[in-house]
């Protein structure tokens, strides 16, 4: 499904070709594709210094030096130049590039406004004449792009005979994830000195390969020489999805709200790509990690040093992993550097340390800003399951599951929350069936399992929900941008792939969080402790009745421990609260004396 990420960082990034030992998963199932879209920030990313001045430059200003070929349809779904962005349902919300120049000419391939339906396309962007390398045994290709992925390739081709044969072809941003977009622009610098060093003669071009995705856009090529000392970084991770899970026999995942029993017994693992795009070996490579929390107390992780030879990739981690000492919001900030290079830019993520909510989301003010579009869950043929896979690292109770409900949705809509072992997709608990409410659509929305459900630590769960058949589409399941994750889809009749009735196939991760603790969407909870809350969930304002002979402090705190409500309960009496103007979300109440301290969780819509 097409998505794009909105995060909390703007970078620049530069594309590297790396040899990771893990890959995101790809087999993305193409009907349910979505149908809305916000601006995009990108969230990983790598950057290196400017390229040394080029020896040669083109700015899109004559067309008339780029010949484009559409290689599929009949010249009907062509290259361009122009000085307008795309037009396409899709792909017009990302607007024109912003690079250099391009008020004056830039190359786009509107791959949506030039297809509607999943079928190929293939084009080329090839320059009329050729490039005079034969002073440079070592040459990067640089050019500024803006792009967005579903399911297409772009490639950097070069060839010594007009394309008779490609003498090197390159992947341009190879690592960007499904719906994902780049910085606008993002600059490009390709190593392509095994093609075109030292030759008199450069044919080049840019090949386009896809089948109804977004946008590309490309503007100021030039060529340059490869400087000798250089470095790049990219794909920072904080969860071991490239190395860690190897050692733990977990998938990795980037946990955004990590419960703190769960980072204790799994600490957060540090792990990055970095590559000498220079020409001179690079020594005492190392990839440093800060990890700010919200005081400002920064914790320095490092990895161990190594050497890269020109071109060479590695991935690397931390020597130390990081464990939390309290809950609230964390900033990890990544860079390297090497004994002939300073640095290169500081990339950052950042994750919550909660006391019982489980998420991959990127939601951290619990409002769907960050969702990157949505998977429908309820079709006219089927009514699907959408699930994100939980590693569970300490023993834990699941009481709910909360799934933000995308904005396209309708009220009246029937979905129910289900869980799975991972392992054999064996189902295990799930709710009842609840129907949305108007005030529902585009919020968050907490459904209690049937009965609390026990999570044993080494494995792996799905936490899912379930949509019913419905003759139009009229629920869907927002979605992240986090790559380094794990998500499933239920094929429940809709007929999305070959595996058939019940298959499961894997997908973007979703707005789907495991919580721990006591939160549910019933009124009048009556807890053991003597203490019933209602209504649940409100609009903040809620009603306590102690029905216990003492007083209590009562202590409200949000997701990371910050109090927002402070005050005395007296014995056998009723209190009303009003946190009407507090943000939305889970919140922990705490009633404590000088002998016993009891929490519950209440949701603020």
């Amino acid at each position: 499904m097409k998505k794009i990420l909105l995060s909390i960082v703007a970078l620049l990034t530069i594309n590297v070709s790396i040899a990771q030992q893990k890959v995101a998963k790809t087999d993305m199932i193409y009907d349910i594709k979505h149908v809305e879209s916000v601006l995009a920030i990108p969230s990983s990313s790598s950057s290196v210094a400017p390229a040394p001045a080029p020896f040669w430059t083109n700015d899109f200003s004559n067309s008339s030096d780029w010949t484009m070929v559409d290689l599929l349809n009949g010249g009907l779904q062509n290259w361009a130049i122009t000085t307008n962005g795309p037009t396409g349902g899709f792909s017009q919300p990302m607007g024109a590039i912003s690079s250099t120049t391009a008020a004056n000419g830039f190359a786009l391939y509107d791959s949506d406004a030039l297809n509607t339906q999943y079928t190929p396309q293939e084009a080329t962007l090839t320059y009329n004449g050729t490039v005079d390398c034969s002073q440079y045994q070592y040459v990067n290709i640089n050019f500024e792009c803006y792009h967005r992925v579903f399911h297409d390739s772009l490639f950097l081709e070069t060839s010594l005979d007009n394309f008779a044969t490609v003498a090197g072809r390159y992947p341009i941003q190879e690592g960007l994830g499904v719906g994902n977009s780049s910085p606008n622009p993002e600059y490009i610098s390709v190593n392509v000195s095994a093609s075109a060093g030292n030759q008199p003669a450069v044919y080049f071009r840019f090949h386009y390969e896809g089948e109804w995705d977004y946008a590309t856009m490309i503007d100021d090529v030039n060529f340059s020489e490869t400087p000798d000392n250089e470095l790049s970084f990219s794909d920072e991770t904080f969860g071991g999805w490239w190395l860690g899970y190897q050692v733990t026999g977990d998938l990795g995942t980037d946990f955004t709200m990590y419960p703190m029993s769960q980072a204790t017994a799994n600490p957060y693992r540090l792990e990055g790509v970095v590559r000498n795009s220079g020409v001179q070996t690079q020594n005492e490579v190392i990839m440093h990690v800060d990890v700010v929390d919200e005081n400002g107390t920064t914790t320095a992780l490092a990895s161990s040093p190594i050497s890269l030879t020109s071109g060479e990739t590695d991935t690397v981690a931390t020597t130390s992993t990081f464990s939390p000492p309290s809950m609230g919001l964390y900033n990890m900030n990544f860079w390297a550097t090497s004994d002939s290079f300073p640095t290169t830019d500081t990339l950052t993520r950042s994750t919550i340390v909660t006391d019982t909510v489980y998420g991959m989301d990127y939601d951290w003010n619990f409002d769907g800003a960050n969702a990157s579009g949505y998977a429908y869950l309820s079709r006219p043929d089927c009514g699907q399951v959408l699930a994100n896979v939980f590693d569970i690292y300490a023993n834990a109770t699941l009481t709910s599951i909360s799934f933000h409900v995308s904005s396209q949705s309708v009220a009246g809509g029937e979905v129910s929350v289900q869980l799975y072992e991972t392992s054999g997709e064996i189902f295990l608990e799930e709710s009842d069936t609840y129907t949305l409410q108007q005030s529902d659509i585009g919020n968050w929305v907490t459904i209690p399992l049937l009965s609390p459900y026990p999570l044993f630590a080494g494995t792996s769960y799905m936490a899912g929900v379930l949509g019913t058949q419905h003759p139009t589409d009229t629920v869907g399941v927002s979605i992240s941008g986090n790559d380094h994750a794990s998500s499933m889809i239920q094929d429940n009749g809709c007929d999305i792939g070959s595996g058939g009735f019940g298959a499961w196939y894997s997908g973007d991760a979703r707005l789907i969080r495991m919580n721990f603790g006591t939160v549910s969407a019933v009124n009048d909870i009556i807890l053991n402790s003597g203490f019933v809350v209602y209504p649940n969930p409100s609009n903040g304002v809620f009603t306590i009745d102690n029905q216990n002979n003492e007083t209590y402090d009562v202590i409200v705190t949000d997701i990371v421990g910050k109090v927002v409500y402070n005050s005395v309960i007296t014995n056998l009496t009723n209190k009303s609260i009003d946190l009407s103007k507090v943000e939305a979300g889970v919140y922990s109440v705490e009633f404590k004396n000088d002998g016993n301290s009891f929490i519950q969780k209440i949701i603020i819509e």
